[in-house]
């Protein structure tokens, strides 16, 4: 108990300057912008067994691979308040504690009461972290990382069924959480040994939930088909099978190793029965097309090489200081509570190598062993430690290394580009009949947000179709056999946008545009900032 009223007071220290930040209005990236638009179809009748998203690819409809499990309290929210900007507000700020909550208990169990004060202080300054719990953050990388932090108390406190609970949970909301259920599957594994009991119990847990999940969260579409990019027949049925086996294995009194190793054998026919597309990935199956028009170009979806090249700052207060975080974990007592936070934050380094969005999972799961080394120090080596070893001043060091200027002017094009997908931006889409709009991918979920209006493509993966055809209207030879094909009314740009310069440099419409040459069959039908919209004269 006293753990919680000790991470309420620290919380209040980050939700009450947030609340009052966000006063003046919250802006949506697009991936919120997007769960907004899903929560709004939840709340107007859209079916809980339904995910897809009809006003997205118009006029066929994007089949979201979300998971409900998200849109459920966000809605619930808002029905109970009948107020979007609390909801909206209240929601990251909720799960800003959770994390909090679960961190002070680790770092409790791994060198006691003043580290937990400490890891307290070291998320606090976590600069990578500040946007996950944002007011108006409600995509669901947080709540990922808060089902991330409660699975490492849970195995820390060896809790089998609640963490085989979270690990099913986890798997639902998303499969980004994918390597560290891995390791927690492990961890259970382990238990076979020195606590066959406790492994049994998580593997019954693990299939109950697998199956409770599948029928009763899971979309209609992804129930029978076994999808490799959210969770569905194949994920659940796994998960069922591999809790069943754990559980069977507990019970032999001899051979243990062996009837493990029929198991995993048996898991992976399984899983090339149900669909051995997924061996490569969740992504594996898609358009090639997709790796240049869209893949190459998000930048989350860098390797930590890459990435650190285009946005120096943010590289080093992240990756950088999960790493100094994670060698800092080898100095806490030891045990095995070190011992899971170094394996996860490993793995969440691992991951993060390649593609630089898991950074938030490293920075979480190694502050409680970064704070079990600070207190083992004296205080004078404590508090220069502290004041040099935390998110806040890694932060400031980027700032400083990229450069002021360079980062301005970085800055300064990230806030242009999400200009193009902001409400003001919207307005001429708001003052014309209700259509089908052709604009920007990442336009897409703020056509859905803040007009009537439907898209035709987002910056989502199953959204192919929409990704090429947009590609096709904007540097293609032919965009009217697209536009009339889709029956699209209105067409948008954004000159802030980096699409704009990716387009033009290929050619076709926007160069067109650039060059203030507008076709015979586009009427200008309204400008807001760097926005521009044109009614579609069709044939």
């Amino acid at each position: 108990m006293a753990q919680l009223w000790l991470a309420a007071a620290f919380w209040l220290v980050f939700a009450l300057p947030a609340v009052w930040l966000a006063r003046g209005g919250i802006a949506f990236d697009t991936d919120s912008a997007m769960r907004l638009a899903e929560v709004r179809d939840l709340l107007h009748g859209q079916s809980w067994f339904d995910t897809a998203q009809w006003r997205m690819n118009v006029p066929f409809g994007l089949p979201m691979h979300w998971s409900r499990l998200v849109d459920a309290p966000i809605a619930a929210l808002i029905a109970l308040s009948h107020s979007e900007t609390f909801a909206v507000t209240v929601w990251p700020l909720f799960l800003l504690f959770a994390v909090l909550a679960a961190l002070a208990r680790i770092a409790e169990r791994l060198a006691g009461a003043k580290a937990a004060i400490v890891v307290l202080v070291l998320t606090l300054l976590a600069a990578e972290l500040y946007g996950e719990f944002a007011p108006g953050n409600i995509d669901h990388h947080n709540v990922q990382l808060a089902l991330a932090a409660w699975l490492l108390v849970f195995l820390v406190e060896q809790r089998a069924a609640a963490a085989a609970a979270v690990v099913a949970l986890a798997l639902g909301v998303g499969l980004e959480s994918l390597p560290y259920c891995a390791l927690a599957v492990a961890t259970g594994l382990l238990w076979l040994r020195s606590d066959p009991p406790r492994a049994r119990i998580f593997g019954l847990t693990l299939t109950g939930m697998a199956l409770l999940l599948l029928f009763a969260t899971t979309a209609t579409r992804y129930r029978f088909a076994p999808a490799c990019d959210t969770y569905s027949l194949f994920y659940a049925v796994l998960l069922a099978a591999g809790g069943a086996g754990i559980a069977a294995i507990s019970r032999l009194e001899r051979a243990r190793g062996v009837a493990f190793v029929a198991l995993a054998a048996a898991l992976l026919v399984l899983a090339a029965l149900l669909n051995p597309v997924c061996f490569g990935g969740p992504y594996a199956g898609l358009d090639a097309r997709l790796k240049l028009l869209f893949f190459a170009r998000i930048n989350e979806a860098k390797p930590a090489a890459a990435f650190a090249l285009f946005a120096p700052s943010e590289f080093i207060r992240g990756y950088i200081y999960a790493w100094v975080a994670f060698f800092a974990c080898f100095l806490a007592p030891v045990g095995r509570t070190r011992s899971l936070v170094i394996a996860m934050t490993g793995m969440a380094l691992l991951v993060s190598t390649f593609e630089i969005r898991a950074v938030p999972f490293a920075v979480l799961f190694a502050l409680p062993g970064l704070a079990g080394a600070l207190v083992r120090l004296r205080p004078v080596p404590f508090t220069l430690a502290l004041i040099l070893g935390n998110g806040a001043a890694f932060a400031l060091a980027g700032g400083l290394l990229e450069g002021p200027s360079r980062l301005t002017v970085r800055i300064d094009a990230f806030r242009a580009q999400e200009a193009c997908g902001s409400k003001a931006a919207m307005a001429p889409l708001r003052a014309m009949a209700k259509g089908r709009v052709a604009g920007f991918i990442d336009q897409g979920p703020a056509i859905l947000v803040y007009s009537p209006d439907s898209a035709i493509a987002g910056p989502y993966h199953r959204d192919g179709a929409g990704i090429i055809d947009t590609y096709a209207i904007f540097a293609g030879r032919d965009p009217r056999a697209i536009l009339n094909g889709r029956g699209i009314d209105y067409l948008m740009t954004c000159a802030a946008a980096p699409d704009w310069q990716f387009y033009r440099a290929r050619g076709g419409l926007v160069a067109s545009l650039a060059a203030h040459r507008i076709p015979a069959w586009l009427r200008p039908a309204g400008v807001s900032g760097a926005v521009s919209v044109y009614r579609v004269v069709k044939n």
